[in-house]
This record gives C-alpha cells, sequence and structure tokens, in this order.
C-alpha cells in the first residue's frame, strides 16, 4: 500500500492544471466575493466575513503566481481534531467509528484547546516537513516567532500562547482506527523535549532566547509519511474560529484523496453523514435531533467561512438531509515536490 506522503506528488501532478495567473488573479477576487454574498444573502455580511472575504482575496492574489503548500499538518490531525473548548478534564476523545483521536494531558497543564494549539501544531509540522528534521528552533526572538505566525505581542495574549504550548507539549495522543473487527491503537508523544521560555517583558532581546522543540520520533515519522498540504496563511485567518480551521484542513485532506482515488479509478463521491460529522466536529453538543440541528447550522456558517479560502470546492459540496455528499473539486495546491 502506498502512502500518501508518496500518493501526494503523483496526485497532484495529474489533477492539477496550469493557468494563467494574469486573469485568474482579477477571475478569483471576483468569485470570492460574489460566492460569499450568494451564500449569505439572508441578511447582510458581518464584519467577520466581509474581513474574511478580503483575507481570502488577498492570499489569492498573493499565491496566484507561485501557488503551493506553505504549510503542513500530520494526516491524522486532520481527520480527528482537537477541543474548541477546555474541557475541563485531563482526557479529551473525538472522532467517528473509523477513527479517532484521544489527548491525555499533564494534569498539571491541561488538554491544549482551542486555535493557538492547532497553530502551533500546524507550525510545527511545518517546520518539520520544511526541513526534514523533528529539531525546531523557534527563531531568534520572542517578537519575530509570533509575528511569523500574524500573533499579538502583549504580555496577556503571550500569556495564552504560553499556557497553550506547555499544554501541547506536554500531551499524548493516541490514535484508534478500526477495520471491521480490528482496532488498531498507536500511543504518540508530541515533543520527546522542549525549551520555550515565554517572556510578557522581554520580547524583542535576540541571541538569548534559544526557544526549541524536538518531536518525538514516532510523532516526526508519521508526519512525514503523509503530510497534508495546506495554507498557512488560512489557519491563521480564521483561527478565532477553531471549527472553520477544523473544517478548512478536513476539507483540503478529503478532496485530496477523492481525486486522488478517482484518477485510480475509485469512486467520485463519498456521502459524509451529518451524524459522523458531529462526532468528528462537534463536541458539546447534544445527541439529540435538536443538537443535531443545532451543529448543522455552525458546521455550515463555518464551512462557508473555509470555503473562502478554498472556493474551488464550494461547487463539490451538496448538502442532504442525512448528509453531505463531497465530489473531487480542483486541488486546493498546485504541483509541488516536498523536500525529502
Amino acid at each position: 500500500m502506498r502512502s500518501m506522503g508518496s500518493l501526494l506528488d503523483t496526485g497532484l501532478a495529474e489533477a492539477t492544471p496550469k493557468r494563467d495567473p494574469l486573469p485568474w488573479i482579477k477571475q478569483k477576487a471576483a468569485e470570492v466575493t460574489k460566492q460569499a454574498e450568494q451564500h449569505d444573502a439572508a441578511h447582510a455580511l458581518t464584519p467577520r466575513v466581509r474581513h474574511l472575504i478580503d483575507e481570502a482575496v488577498e492570499l489569492e492574489i498573493e499565491q496566484a503566481r507561485n501557488a503551493g503548500a506553505t504549510g503542513y499538518i500530520a494526516h491524522f490531525l486532520a481527520q480527528a481534531t482537537l477541543p474548541h473548548t477546555d474541557p475541563k478534564t485531563n482526557h479529551f476523545k473525538r472522532g467517528t467509528g473509523k477513527l479517532s483521536l484521544s489527548i491525555v494531558a499533564n494534569p498539571d497543564y491541561g488538554v491544549p484547546y482551542g486555535g493557538l494549539p492547532r497553530l502551533l501544531l500546524a507550525w510545527m509540522c511545518t517546520e518539520a516537513v520544511r526541513t526534514g528534521s523533528p529539531d525546531l528552533s523557534l527563531g531568534r526572538s520572542q517578537a519575530a516567532f509570533l509575528q511569523s505566525l500574524d500573533l499579538h505581542n502583549d504580555g496577556r495574549y503571550i500569556a495564552r500562547v504560553r499556557d497553550q504550548s506547555l499544554r501541547l507539549v506536554h500531551s499524548m495522543i493516541t490514535v484508534g482506527g478500526a477495520d471491521g473487527d480490528a482496532l488498531h491503537v498507536r500511543n504518540i508523544l508530541i515533543a520527546e523535549e522542549a525549551f520555550v521560555f515565554w517572556s510578557s517583558r522581554d520580547t524583542v532581546r535576540r541571541g538569548a532566547w534559544e526557544s526549541s522543540i524536538t518531536l518525538s520520533t514516532d510523532f516526526f515519522k508519521r508526519l512525514i509519511s503523509a503530510p497534508v498540504p495546506l495554507k498557512m496563511e488560512a489557519l491563521r485567518a480564521l483561527i478565532k474560529s477553531p471549527l472553520a480551521m477544523d473544517i478548512y484542513t478536513w476539507l483540503v485532506y478529503r478532496m485530496f484523496t477523492l481525486n486522488v482515488g478517482a484518477s485510480k479509478g475509485g469512486k467520485r463521491l463519498v456521502h459524509v453523514p451529518w451524524t459522523g460529522l458531529m462526532m468528528q466536529f462537534g463536541s458539546g453538543y447534544a445527541n439529540t435531533p435538536k443538537g443535531l440541528a443545532n451543529f448543522k447550522t455552525n458546521f455550515r456558517l463555518r464551512l462557508n467561512e473555509a470555503l473562502l479560502f478554498y472556493p474551488e470546492a464550494r461547487n463539490h459540496i451538496e448538502e442532504t438531509k442525512d448528509c453531505l455528499i463531497l465530489t473531487p473539486a480542483r486541488l486546493h495546491i498546485a504541483a509541488t515536490k516536498r523536500r525529502g
């Protein structure tokens, strides 16, 4: 069986069309705005959505000439995700019948949650794939690192980044996969070693910060064998909604696997039940018809936000009462070769 990592280069090369970037820039800017307005026609676009439209258009313009992955995430993190809010416990589990992800946290720190650890995890995965090494340097100064992730550099926000980074590097992830009656479980420590000194006062001093993280051998091997390519700019723009970040990552992953499957003679569509989506993304919703209805409403809103950064997928998602039907959309990431 070929890994997703090896399929990535082949699938992208086969499925990504060439295009002339100059007219495409103007066309894409108009399409993003028109599609968002059509799907939000029932009420005026909110300031948040208008801001996201601007972010999406700027990203498309910036990368139209040189489109490609600016980030990566481990494939199992694209399918099962961290909690959106503080679970107030040292153990959290989420997933579907086929794949589940649970997190066991150090009781002194707790489970990572929200948008920040998602962004930090994506940065870790991106640096590891980019450098081909599990040893990650956070740069020469705290201020420069925060700026690279478009994060605030004030004392109160730094305290949040410190809290979530400590939760993250002290966590153990358990990935479980079911195939019929068989169950495969893998425990993965995220970081083998970490030294991250967060200061709320001295944020710009260079040379003395020397912060670093070493990914565990298992996490690193599983990451580089099958990284999911995405755009870090999209995750940064969507950071206020962890659900939108998760949907964006999941959508990129599902569309890639659909394209590769279709190119190999496999299915050209997939039915994703709403109940499965709620298990995968919707912690905190009651397991009742009303709870499912509330989840659908929130999912639709955040899906529209994610689609601002992957507009090619919009016409490849059909909603029914029981499920979403996905068909292969044009790949989000242009044909590029990973290092290594």
